[in-house]
């Protein structure tokens, strides 16, 4: 069954032969229609959706340069699925995760635009995970509290990163031997005490930021995974391995990969988190496993399936898509 699929992706028109060409290139291989939105040029003109969007062809689907698109102000909402493959700008705002409501509600999404805005972040991971299978975590902008709590037990180490970051950006390991330890506490919560004091509250308003907390993992830096979920199966993934002198795992500072092996505990876990996801409008997303505890869950563009090959030479693009497809059939997400 052949369908008609609108990928969104950010500045398509340059985007890298990564998982943004992957994927829609796996989806026109395999006889679909498909066509590439900038996500950024969402608006409504006479209540339709529309995007500047252009259609795949067999020169980009062999591996030839982005197309340029060609269609602006196109309507979004003549197609059987969407697909959103990046977030949208900063300066966009709570406004384009509305557009992508309004768009979901006239078109099925592989994942619902409610679960993009409220569920794609760090502080809602505990509506996603089971408490048993977090580490111990916290989300806070009080840099008193959180510089007390990595101060009243010298024995455990703190990660701190942005509630909704990616890439590894301003990631820190604390504890209580730190002695950057208050500096990068208050970083990631805004410099409110500094700011003040510079400025004056009555100037610029309030200056605290959320950060998200988590206890870190001793094993992690040995067994974390990230595994690509479809529906309630594993499909991809690989084996990440720390640089020597970072705890940040991330391919842009540098982490290298091996092929993805899962325990049959870890596969049987997986399975009932996808289960979970799905009751959640979530049906493609890839977590940061250290098994027993997952630390992330990423559902835009979570790179499972180019690191993949990139760890084992194996291309599972098309098993992935069909895999996808025969999932939310089966859902009666799509027809």
């Amino acid at each position: 069954m052949s369908y008609k699929i609108l990928i969104l992706v950010s500045e398509a028109s340059t985007v890298e032969l990564n998982n943004h060409s992957i994927i829609p290139s796996a989806l026109h291989r395999e006889g679909h229609e498909v066509h590439v939105g900038d996500i950024d040029s969402l608006n409504v003109h006479e209540n339709v959706v529309v995007v500047d969007r252009v259609r795949l062809t067999e020169e980009f689907a062999a591996g030839g340069e982005f197309p340029t698109l060609t269609g602006a102000y196109a309507s979004a909402e003549e197609f059987d699925l969407v697909w959103v493959l990046t977030g949208t700008h900063p300066e966009s705002g709570d406004d384009s995760f509305r557009l992508l409501w309004l768009l979901n509600q006239r078109v099925p999404f592989v994942n619902d635009a409610t679960a993009l805005f409220y569920l794609n972040s760090k502080i809602n991971l505990g509506a996603i995970v089971p408490p048993e299978h977090l580490p111990v975590s916290y989300v806070t902008n009080d840099f008193d509290f959180l510089n007390g709590l990595v101060d009243s037990d010298g024995d455990r180490s703190w990660v701190v990163k942005p509630t909704n970051d990616s890439c590894g950006a301003d990631v820190y390991v604390v504890s209580r031997a730190d002695r950057n330890r208050s500096a990068l506490l208050s970083s990631a919560t805004g410099n409110a005490a500094s700011r003040y004091g510079r400025y004056g509250r009555d100037i610029i308003g309030m200056a605290k930021r959320h950060t998200a907390v988590q206890e870190y993992i001793p094993n992690v830096r040995e067994n974390e995974k990230r595994v690509l979920i479809i529906g309630d199966r594993p499909v991809a993934g690989f084996n990440r391995h720390h640089p020597e002198h970072d705890h940040r795992s991330n391919a842009t500072l540098g982490a290298r990969f091996s092929p993805l092996e899962l325990t049959e505990e870890e596969e049987a876990f997986v399975r009932r988190l996808g289960r979970r996801m799905m009751d959640l409008g979530i049906y493609y997303s890839g977590i940061d496993l250290a098994y027993p505890y997952v630390i992330e869950v990423n559902m835009v563009n979570p790179g499972g399936l180019s690191y993949h090959k990139r760890a084992t030479g194996e291309d599972r693009s098309s098993e992935a898509v069909n895999t996808l497809l025969a999932v939310l059939r089966g859902s009666g997400k799509l027809k």
